[in-house]
């Protein structure tokens, strides 16, 4: 089955956890991410999944086509490299550690100006760092 993140990130996937894990675990496996399977938690906006990659826990949370959310037990620059090249060059904007001390990426289609200012200042985001910056014209 041939899919992309067309299907489930930028239109509604269909509600239905095995058709999600199906497409998303696809695109994974096509982009070289054969040791990372993600289990559907929660199959209606926003969707989230988790799974583990080489020992290390991975989550996602997305809005489609308006945020995506990658959380990993730490940094790993080759997974948000993929992940960028998964959502078509999509520039993530936000990272930051967890109240849970996981490592956080967001890749917001907006630029991430509203969740930046929701998230700024607040104790609980460790090492919070804008990546990316949209200029809205």
């Amino acid at each position: 089955m041939a899919t992309d993140a067309r299907k489930w990130f930028y239109s509604t996937p269909e509600p239905r956890p095995y058709y999600i894990e199906e497409r998303v675990n696809t695109t994974l496996w096509k982009h070289r991410l054969q040791g990372l399977f993600m289990t559907c938690t929660q199959w209606t906006g926003p969707y989230k999944m988790e799974g583990n990659w080489n020992g290390m826990p991975v989550r996602f949370e997305w809005q489609p086509g308006k945020y995506f959310i990658l959380t990993t037990g730490e940094k790993r620059k080759e997974l948000i490299g993929v992940m960028r090249q998964i959502l078509f060059g999509l520039v993530p904007v936000l990272e930051y550690e967890s109240p849970e001390g996981m490592y956080v990426v967001e890749w917001h289609t907006d630029g991430g100006q509203e969740r930046w200012a929701q998230i700024q200042g607040n104790p609980s985001y460790q090492g919070l760092r804008r990546i990316a910056q949209r200029s809205s014209n």
